[in-house]
């Protein structure tokens, strides 16, 4: 009950806020779009997430270097960790970061690393207030021990029938596939349709060095391959902005792959 109450004083400054009444809460959240909120930094413990969704029937799939662990909600060892990525409550953990997908009363709602800590992407299936949904949302992510460092209503929007997807943000050297990736309300279901490869929550890569440039340090870690100042990485989701506007970056795109004669 506690946990509640701080999620709605936390819910009703929001929806007084500046912000808040700019983003038009009386309109809610229409399905004909989702929703991606920012949650700040994140003071949680993964492992204590862990525990605490899978006590109320979360799957996990946990990456750790080159071993992969799964295990269903229901306490199931599955063959092919794949295969629990489909499942409705789910919780992927990729070294650091976690991505945590569970339903809501006519919506699904995601949190996973953004560039700026971690963000919360709303899905509904139907038009919902956006007081109803926070209001379910909020009280849910606390008791999993979610709290972010700066929750706002700074919200972008984006249409799920936008068949040809968001242009990247102007001076960002990106391939539109990836930036399309980056914003997707689903990671795992938009890279299956695109043909990228992800594992856990980084999504290969290949960045086009501009001439004598190298690697920024802070992305040699994701390194897989270099030659001919093309570099081949395993990054992570969350991080394909900040490598596309790195100095010394020409291009950021999929690697190519080669047709079928």
């Amino acid at each position: 009950m506690m946990l509640r109450r701080i999620a709605l004083l936390a819910l009703s400054v929001l929806l007084l806020s500046p912000v808040a009444q700019a983003a038009d809460p009386a309109a809610g959240f229409p399905q004909t779009n989702y929703y991606l909120l920012p949650l700040g930094i994140l003071a949680a413990d993964i492992e204590s997430i862990r525990q605490s969704v899978q006590s109320s029937g979360t799957s996990v799939i946990a990456y750790n270097g080159g071993s992969v662990e799964a295990i269903r909600g229901d306490g199931t060892v599955p063959m092919v960790a794949e295969s629990v990525l489909s499942d409705e409550r789910l919780m992927v953990i990729d070294g650091d970061r976690f991505l945590l997908r569970a339903p809501g009363e006519g919506f699904d709602y995601t949190v996973r690393p953004a560039e700026d800590g971690y963000e919360l992407v709303i899905d509904p299936q139907r038009d919902l207030s956006m007081a109803d949904v926070l209001g379910s949302v909020l009280p849910e992510l606390q008791s999993a021990g979610i709290v972010g460092s700066d929750l706002s209503l700074d919200i972008r929007s984006f249409a799920k029938d936008d068949l040809k997807g968001p242009p990247p943000p102007d001076g960002v050297a990106i391939d539109s596939t990836l930036y399309g990736l980056r914003v997707a309300r689903d990671w795992f279901g938009y890279a299956a349709m695109k043909g990228l490869t992800v594992t856990g929550l980084r999504v290969e890569v290949v960045a086009e060095l501009a001439a004598g440039a190298a690697l920024p340090a802070s992305f040699l870690p994701y390194s897989i391959e270099e030659a001919d100042g093309l570099v081949k990485l395993s990054l992570p989701i969350d991080r394909l902005l900040a490598l596309a506007g790195s100095s010394g970056i020409a291009y950021v795109r999929p690697p190519y792959r080669p047709s079928v004669p």
